[in-house]
């Protein structure tokens, strides 16, 4: 398999109107192409959201066929020191320019570089802003120090709605000829909490793998996620008290499923949400109870103790209800 045939890159928008789920970015991207006055921008956001992707659109509107040619693009966790921010990075922002008024460098996880490295960007961003526009990409803003964010046009990348991912997701699989239902690609979606980048591997893992019909219970065991109607037949035996039969379904997600305690306490909580037959009070204490069993168990703790002991406390909680 060549690079050329990696989803991300294969299916990655060449153009700022293809971008998907960040329209106050591209409005603004947009405009700034339209003028040609472009300023140094920050881009910040959970990864797989289409930063990359639109600096790279973005130089694709500004530059056309060209853009190779005017724009360098560094990964700055593999760089993270003074040294390329004084020699590849510097050496590049001084070259002189035909045909264009400025370049652009993408240095793509700049959270990543050193305190010290980021104080020389800084000065290399003031001395050679004339033939150079810096775009950075960041996931934690808060690295990043204040004069360089000054000296930036800082915007948020916000998580892809799943019905975005989705659709991406359906178009990709019909030119590549994968079979998945509807119900899949929204769940993949779903779980793969707003990144375009981890869907797309998923689906690509998935179709190289041989998998000839992908449906919801294919997604779950890609993804090593619980499946929420296991730990939902969980909570009903609870609801109804049977302890042993709360033991019996625990010990199959632990042992037979093999859910690790993270995940199926994290299950719970999203049904405990959900529930509509606690009162927010009683919700709010199950999920401080909950807190509690999480940190037992990060300290150390054995987990099927503290998750059966846990299920008790449940099973108290929703003994008035049943009542009623």
């Amino acid at each position: 398999m060549t690079t050329n045939t990696i989803y991300i890159e294969k299916y990655r928008p060449q153009s700022l109107d293809d971008v998907y789920g960040q329209p106050h970015v591209v409005n603004y991207l947009k405009e700034f192409a339209k003028r040609g006055d472009v300023p140094h921008m920050l881009f910040s956001g959970p990864a797989g959201t289409g930063k990359t992707t639109c600096a790279i659109a973005f130089a694709h509107e500004l530059y056309g066929n060209s853009w190779k040619n005017y724009f360098h693009e560094i990964n700055a966790s593999d760089d993270r020191g003074i040294k390329v921010v004084r020699g590849e990075i510097k050496d590049y922002a001084k070259t002189k320019i035909i045909g264009k008024d400025f370049k652009i460098i993408f240095m793509d996880e700049a959270d990543s570089i050193t305190k010290e490295a980021q104080h020389a960007l800084r000065r290399t961003i003031e001395r050679h802003s004339t033939k150079c526009r810096f775009i950075l990409s960041c996931n934690y803003p808060n690295k990043i120090i204040d004069p360089i964010k000054d000296r930036c046009v800082v915007f948020r990348f916000q998580r892809l709605s799943a019905k975005d991912v989705q659709r991406m997701l359906l178009s990709v699989a019909k030119e590549e000829g994968i079979d998945i239902t509807q119900s899949a690609a929204m769940l993949l979606a779903t779980l793969s909490n707003g990144s375009m980048r981890k869907s797309l591997n998923t689906l690509q893992k998935l179709h190289l793998g041989g998998i000839e019909h992908i449906n919801d219970d294919v997604i779950y065991d890609a993804l090593h996620y619980v499946n929420d109607d296991h730990v939902r037949s969980l909570l009903i035996a609870v609801k109804k008290g049977d302890i042993t039969v709360v033991d019996k379904y625990l010990d199959g997600l632990l042992n037979t499923k093999m859910y690790c305690s993270e995940e199926i306490i994290e299950s719970l909580r999203r049904l405990i949400k959900e529930s509509n037959t606690l009162s927010n009070a009683d919700k709010l204490k199950a999920l401080e109870q909950m807190g509690t069993v999480e940190y037992r168990i990060a300290v150390g703790a054995t987990p099927e103790i503290q998750l059966g002991a846990y299920m008790c406390a449940l099973i108290k909680l929703y003994e008035k209800y049943k009542k009623e």
